[in-house]
């Protein structure tokens, strides 16, 4: 039967120590000697650099199966803007502003005809509710006349009336329907020193409409005819003209007004 009991532990001499000692100091001399003295360092910072690169790939371009991801910065905290309110949705608004045409006030539109007119004379409202009003530039006037919810303003005529057709036309308002109902519309300065002047208008149906008058502030008298009538919509060249019969001092004249010459005298809009 053998005997497997270790023999006692004896102690190392002092000479053995010493040996074993210097051969260990011996080999660790020639580990650091056979590497050069950057090694390390290179290495610990290729070391580095290698981690820091695979960490930047696998943090911008993520792993093969997962979602691609963006970097967190390690910033201080912030509190985020408030998102942009939403753009306002009305129009913005200023004196200037157009407005549709025909559909203003005299003084609105007669910028567009004579800037820098100023008022003569109104004339009374009539049954109708229409209006008729005079304005004043210079050696030149306008007539305004709104009715039916449309504002119509002349072409501007001279203050010393010439003695033709061009002086009575009138201007056109077709307010449709089933009659054709439309509105006529003349005026202007009476001559200063005429005596019992008269303006007298027939219309195909055979009606006469005479011309009303009446005195501004600085007595000069102004006459202004209108008349509405059922018709006027169709082809007007087959239809009789519309006659003026002017009387003063005595005397008559007679003026034909051609249709479309002479019967669409407003300037702001057409006939």
């Amino acid at each position: 039967m053998t005997d497997l009991t270790p023999p006692p532990e004896q102690p190392l001499s002092d000479q053995a120590r010493t040996r074993i000692r210097t051969e260990l100091l011996a080999q660790a001399d020639e580990g650091r000697s056979s590497a050069p003295r950057w090694a390390a360092p290179l290495g610990a910072a290729a070391a580095v650099a290698l981690v820091a690169g695979l960490g930047y790939w696998a943090v911008t371009l993520g792993g093969d199966d997962g979602p691609e991801t963006t970097p967190a910065l390690a910033t201080a905290s912030t509190t985020p803007s408030a998102p942009p309110s939403p753009a306002a949705s009305t129009v913005p608004t200023s004196p200037s502003a157009p407005i549709e045409v025909a559909t203003g006030t005299c003084p609105e539109e007669l910028p567009n005809v004579l800037p820098g007119a100023e008022p003569a004379l109104d004339f009374p409202v009539g049954g109708d509710g229409g209006t008729t009003s005079f304005f004043v530039k210079g050696d030149r006037f306008v007539l305004c006349d709104i009715r039916e919810g449309t504002t119509t303003v002349q072409q501007p005529m001279p203050m010393t009336p010439r003695e033709d057709a061009t002086t009575y036309a009138v201007s056109t308002l077709n307010l449709g329907g089933p009659g054709h109902r439309t509105i006529r519309v003349g005026g202007g300065l009476v001559p200063e020193g005429f005596m019992a002047y008269d303006v007298e208008y027939t219309f195909p149906d055979g009606h006469t409409e005479r011309a009303t008058k009446a005195k501004d502030d600085q007595g000069r008298t102004w006459w202004r005819m209108v008349y509405a009538y059922d018709g006027g919509g169709g082809n007007e060249m087959d239809e009789t003209p519309i006659e003026v019969t002017v009387s003063y001092s005595g005397a008559q004249h007679h003026y034909t007004l051609g249709w479309g010459i002479y019967t669409c005298a407003q300037a702001n809009h057409g006939c």
